[in-house]
């Protein structure tokens, strides 16, 4: 990458979504927004200007670990490395999710952690996580941080949903992250303003982030970002 910044490498490598920045392995580049949508003019228009924010000349002081969560009976392992997590076709809000991964001990950004992501379709259900089916992973993706941590990646905006009679859960989004020296985390993302959080036993506060609205071509998509803060040793996080 010696002859392109990483700003352009992104700008050129399928529509500013994320690239490992590992091993010059790239996540997905091919991968298309949801025609379902109708955000193609989206993506075409407004990610490939995105690129990579730069980063804080001071490192962030205040940064805390991330608080875990349950992993739930919903987490299959080996999902494609990709940077678009939904399927052609798939209905809903485009959701374009983005942040960095720190280190507590040093305060700065890891390059090379593994992000597990998985959520629900526009009707509450996850997939299978079955290898042999076409559709196993649907709505799961795994992602590697670029060499300042960053990641980036193109879902829809998941619903909630009441996987047990009574037993609701505002939307999420969520995370596994792995990185050698430092405690496995389980997390969620949640979204702000959702009206299920007071009926989810759940929902954290502090994992909860703002939702932007974005305009593109006269279509409308969202953007969030999440940092996630990982605690140097082994095991789970919060053990």
């Amino acid at each position: 990458m010696s002859e392109l910044t990483r700003r352009d490498f992104l700008k050129h490598a399928s529509l500013g979504l994320a690239a490992t920045g590992v091993a010059g392995l790239v996540l997905r580049a091919e991968a298309k927004p949801t025609a379902a949508s109708k955000n193609i003019e989206i993506s075409e228009s407004v990610l490939q200007q995105m690129g990579e924010p730069p980063l804080p000349i001071v490192m962030q002081d205040n940064l805390k670990p991330t608080q875990k969560s349950q992993l739930g009976p919903f987490y299959r392992a080996g999902a494609p490395f990709r940077a678009k997590v939904t399927p052609p076709f798939e209905p809903g809000t485009v959701l374009i999710v983005s942040g960095r991964v720190w280190a507590f001990d040093t305060k700065r950004p890891l390059s090379g952690a593994v992000l597990d992501v998985w959520h629900v379709d526009h009707n509450g259900n996850y997939s299978s996580g079955d290898s042999s089916d076409k559709n196993g992973f649907r709505n799961r993706a795994r992602l590697i941080t670029s060499e300042s941590g960053y990641y980036e990646f193109e879902a829809i905006h998941p619903i909630a949903y009441e996987p047990n009679p009574g037993f609701w859960r505002s939307a999420h989004i969520h995370y596994k992250i792995t990185h050698p020296g430092y405690k496995t985390l389980i997390t969620e993302l949640f979204f702000e303003g959702d009206p299920k959080h007071d009926i989810d036993p759940l929902f954290q506060t502090a994992l909860m982030v703002k939702i932007a609205k974005q305009q593109a071509n006269g279509q409308t998509y969202e953007s969030a970002i999440f940092d996630i803060v990982l605690e140097a040793g082994t095991g789970m996080q919060g053990d």
